[in-house]
């Protein structure tokens, strides 16, 4: 089928898109965060682990750092690359599908690998798929969604992400615990999910290019800047928010096991999760259609990074797991919420329709930036896990309130 179910009016005005539309859309996303959460979760980890056992946090460490390197750099390339390009199918679902393909076949095979090099270079052509796809279908709210829907929009873009990686989990932990097989699997089932939005769902045509007015290569002249106030306050909030939140997450078994002293940190871990991922599932539904009924985007993130915040405060002066339990639930919320409205936001402030892909994609490329472990690095080093915990809280409310230098978005 081809549906046109949202596109463009005569005038040049986004046509309001249906629930099937999201509902694919999210299916997209799902596909895409399969691929993206669980490596870096759990599926790298224990890769290494088979082969080089002795060397294994050496390794998954070596692995990851691969894909996140290939991500940071071609993001911004492939993002302007979509923006010019013009297929005929559609610029945005033709590099999607594209970086799916290029995704998930290299992922199918890493799984059977001995060397850590060949792993590592099928990976680095995984983490390029991936960018692929990141700023193809990012770029896909700003062309299709009118502004009172982009709330839901972003919902139908974050909440897969708690799915994939609560599902994703069972998946490759319970179901097929064999890790050539679940890499496999995972590489199937995130090549499938996209196909409903990919080939059902037409693409409005591209906007033409205005004419070029200056001479020589495009990716080495200084881009004009006019105009991207908002833009650059909206990318400091976003990446500040990730960062905190980040550095809150990422030492959260350690502190399980040497400062509460938890007598099964990887169970107790599982728990914090799921409560996490439960609450974050539910508060980015109802964070997105209410941003949307209220026409409001800034007050939804300072919520957000005051409930981050203050899970993360509850860790540094109360260090119980009781307070643990209500810090996975408060950061859960925050995180939820959070993810409803920042992508709507930072959809809403773009200042040039035919830069989409490459502006988004500097976006998401800074936001992989390693900032959290090296706060981690210098912190722990020097202090201890409260003072982790209040430097989260103190990054994630300052990318809170810096949302307010943003002039065109209530």
């Amino acid at each position: 089928m081809n549906t046109a179910a949202a596109g463009v009016t005569s005038t040049g005005a986004q046509r309001p898109v249906s629930t099937p539309w999201l509902v694919c859309f999210g299916g997209a996303w799902f596909g895409f965060w399969l691929l993206v959460m669980l490596p870096g979760q759990f599926m790298v980890v224990k890769l290494a682990g088979v082969i080089d056992p002795q060397h294994k946090v050496s390794t998954s460490s070596a692995l990851i750092a691969v894909m996140a390197a290939v991500i940071v750099v071609s993001v911004p390339v492939v993002g302007w690359l979509c923006d010019r390009s013009r297929p005929r199918w559609g610029r945005r679902r033709t590099w999607a599908l594209a970086g799916m393909i290029v995704a998930t076949v290299p992922f199918a095979f890493v799984g059977v690998q001995t060397s850590p090099w060949i792993a590592g270079l099928l990976l680095a052509v995984v983490a390029l798929g991936e960018a692929t796809v990141l700023v193809s279908l990012s770029a896909v709210i700003a062309d299709q969604v009118p502004q009172p829907q982009r709330g839901r929009a972003s919902a139908a873009m974050g909440v897969p992400q708690v799915i994939a990686l609560a599902g994703g989990m069972v998946l490759v932990t319970e179901l097929i615990t064999d890790v050539s097989h679940s890499w496999l699997a995972v590489a199937v089932l995130a090549l499938l999910t996209p196909l409903p939005f990919l080939l059902g769902f037409a693409e409005p045509p591209a906007p033409a290019r205005r004419p070029r007015q200056h001479h020589g290569p495009q990716l080495l002249r200084i881009p004009d800047l006019t105009g991207y106030h908002d833009y650059f306050w909206a990318l400091i909030s976003r990446v500040l928010i990730n960062a905190g939140n980040l550095v809150g997450t990422t030492y959260l078994l350690y502190f399980l096991a040497d400062v509460l002293g938890v007598p099964d940190p990887d169970g107790a871990l599982l728990i914090l999760v799921l409560l996490y991922l439960a609450a974050s599932g539910l508060s980015s539904w109802i964070g997105g259609n209410l941003t949307d009924k209220w026409a409001g985007r800034r007050p939804f993130v300072l919520v957000s990074g005051m409930l981050q915040a203050g899970a993360a405060l509850c860790l540094a002066l109360v260090p119980s797991w009781e307070s643990a339990l209500v810090a996975a639930v408060l950061l859960g919320l925050g995180y939820g919420t959070f993810l409803a409205v920042d992508q709507a936001l930072l959809t809403d402030v773009l200042p040039n329709p035919e830069t989409r892909a490459r502006d988004l994609g500097v976006v998401n490329s800074v936001q992989h930036l390693p900032l959290a472990p090296l706060i981690g690095w210098l912190v722990l080093g020097n202090a201890g896990y409260g003072a982790l915990y209040v430097v989260a809280a103190l990054i994630m409310l300052v990318g809170a309130v810096s949302v307010f230098r943003i002039r065109s978005v209530a």
